[in-house]
């Protein structure tokens, strides 16, 4: 069967949560089909043709970048003419994101298609302009609400990684009756790192007592400034813990000056966009792991990442978070989206006193026997093969 597979995002590189998801799928479905990817392009000056992960070719509609109506044309008038060109030449669409496939149906794309929905762009958008949600940012979001309902409505199904997302559809586009699949995502599981490994990554690391990480795109709703003044409130009973945030983004200087002024700057690192060895490393040396999610987590992939790395998570109730850390009694869902609930959840597991080795081998065998990519990439293929069907 030919695929096509339309994407936002790139697959070329793996940068995030969606770019991992996209180069999962193009994987599992060129297992099995002939797979062809479309996608926005990158940056103005990035090839309009590459060659992707399992053997797939990616075109490029050209983009600017720009956000607004003017990148909704380019999209809309890149897709006239790529659709002109390859129109009859697939069976079936599996579309991951909203903007591009929007531009395809206006180009007349009407072939059979599965929907993917991580989460919604209108609400993403609305968390970026929060502070500034002024007459224009509101028209976007309104506009932006009604793409991405008719792409569901006009679907034949709907695929999601959590049950949460699943409910999040029901609510937000009561008119969207499509059946809903549901696969979790995963990882590859790999061999824990020996306690003589982590041992001499703390070493390196100059790390002596007990250490929170997290890795996130520092923006407003992954919550990071909680997780700052959790560090503030924890300071005066756990002198001795110390925190390290790996990522990077617009927030990252707002944040190392709150660090500064609660006083938590010498125990808060934010050591920036790390390449991926270096966050195995820390994540293999620390204790804990915190998403502090204010809203929009879809799934939390870096949930079961941190887990397949033998860390146990301390996560708020955001999103689909009690689903997914919740799966495993080592995690600790926060009982509420605030600084002193994070506090009390890290205190709570920090003090449990486990032995580490022994809990990390129960949260990798936890992801290996729950968050399995074999899993995922079957259900993802037998909804194509409905969706054709």
């Amino acid at each position: 069967m030919r695929v096509l597979l339309v994407a936002d995002v790139s697959a070329e590189r793996v940068l995030g949560g969606a770019e991992r998801m996209l180069d999962r799928h193009v994987r599992a479905l060129a297992s099995a089909h002939e797979v062809t990817v479309l996608s926005r392009q990158p940056r103005p000056d990035a090839p309009l043709t590459v060659n992707v992960a399992g053997g797939a070719t990616e075109h490029r509609l050209p983009f600017s970048g720009d956000r607004g109506p003017r990148g909704l044309w380019e999209l809309m008038r890149g897709a006239r003419a790529w659709w002109r060109a390859h129109r009859g030449a697939f069976d079936v669409v599996v579309a991951e994101q909203p903007f591009a496939m929007w531009a395809l149906r206006r180009a007349g794309c009407d072939l059979p298609r599965l929907q993917v929905c991580y989460a919604f762009a209108y609400e993403e958008y609305a968390t970026r302009h929060g502070l500034d949600w002024g007459w224009k940012h509101r028209l976007v979001g309104a506009g932006m609400r009604r793409v991405e309902g008719a792409l569901y409505a006009s679907a034949r199904r709907l695929f999601v990684l959590s049950d949460y997302t699943r409910r999040r559809l029901v609510e937000a586009f009561p008119n969207v009756t499509r059946p809903v699949d549901v696969a979790w995502a995963g990882v590859e599981a790999r061999p824990l790192a020996s306690e003589a490994a982590r041992a001499e990554a703390r070493r390196e690391l100059g790390w002596e007592g007990p250490v929170v990480v997290s890795l996130r795109n520092l923006v407003p709703r992954q919550g990071l400034d909680m997780l700052v003044q959790a560090a503030a409130i924890l300071r005066h009973d756990m002198p001795e813990l110390r925190w390290c945030v790996m990522g990077e983004g617009p927030l990252r200087e707002g944040l190392e000056w709150l660090a500064r002024q609660l006083k938590v700057d010498d125990i808060v690192e934010f050591p920036g966009f790390l390449p991926e060895e270096e966050v195995k490393r820390r994540m293999d040396a620390a204790d804990a792991f915190m998403l502090p999610t204010r809203a929009l987590e879809g799934f939390g992939l870096v949930t079961v990442e941190a887990n397949e790395r033998g860390l146990p998570v301390v996560a708020t109730p955001a999103g689909a978070n009690p689903e997914v850390a919740g799966a495993s009694p080592d995690n600790v869902v926060a009982e509420a989206i605030s600084p002193d609930a994070l506090a009390c959840a890290t205190r709570e597991l920090l003090l449990r006193r486990e032995d580490h080795a022994a809990r990390a081998r129960r949260l990798h065998a936890l992801v290996r026997r729950e968050f399995d990519w074999a899993r995922h990439d079957e259900l993802l293929l037998r909804a194509v093969a409905r969706v054709a069907g």
